[in-house]
């Protein structure tokens, strides 16, 4: 299963301009039942930016131990150990996840990379987290809507101060 998991503001932001998402601090990822999400987690995909903020900014690097896949045009001289680049296309990239994943896959993002992702069809699965900070600017959620796009809301929760979206695709 090709699946979602992300966090935005009220607004509509999953970080400031300068790519900080220090906002989400008061919001422990495990008060929103991220640890049973990520043991489940077999392959992530990130694209080149978000790849390089997390680097830049997550110390240790929480994804060791799982496969990772970096969407870039350009090479990486720092991947970790089970990292890759895919440079072939979203397109192959979705037939290649289908053929090979053996467990769930997490398109990490950010938000275009996602939303390249739902404008094919291909996010089997949602989970949108939405935390009360509105921010008033930033690094939108989904920047590049092609075309609209329906989702069938299975479940809607909550997590403390923090709104659960559960969409699938239809």
């Amino acid at each position: 299963m090709i699946r979602g998991y992300i966090a935005s503001t009220l607004d509509g932001y999953i970080a400031t301009s300068d790519h900080s998402f220090a906002f989400l601090d008061a919001y422990p990822a495990e008060d929103a039942g991220y640890e049973d999400f990520y043991a489940g987690i077999g392959t992530l995909v990130m694209g080149r930016l978000t790849y390089e903020v997390c680097r830049r900014s997550i110390e240790p690097w929480p994804y060791a131990g799982k496969r990772l896949i970096v969407v870039t045009s350009r090479a990486i001289d720092d991947l970790p150990a089970d990292a890759e680049t895919w440079t072939a296309g979203i397109d192959a990239l979705i037939g290649h996840l289908r053929a090979e994943a053996k467990q769930d896959v997490w398109i990490v993002g950010g938000g275009r990379l996602q939303q390249a992702f739902i404008d094919r069809d291909a996010l089997d699965r949602l989970d949108q987290f939405i935390v009360p900070v509105i921010l008033g600017g930033g690094i939108p959620l989904y920047p590049d809507v092609a075309s609209p796009r329906t989702l069938k809301l299975v479940e809607v929760g909550r997590f403390g101060q923090i709104a659960h979206l559960r969409l699938d695709r239809q």
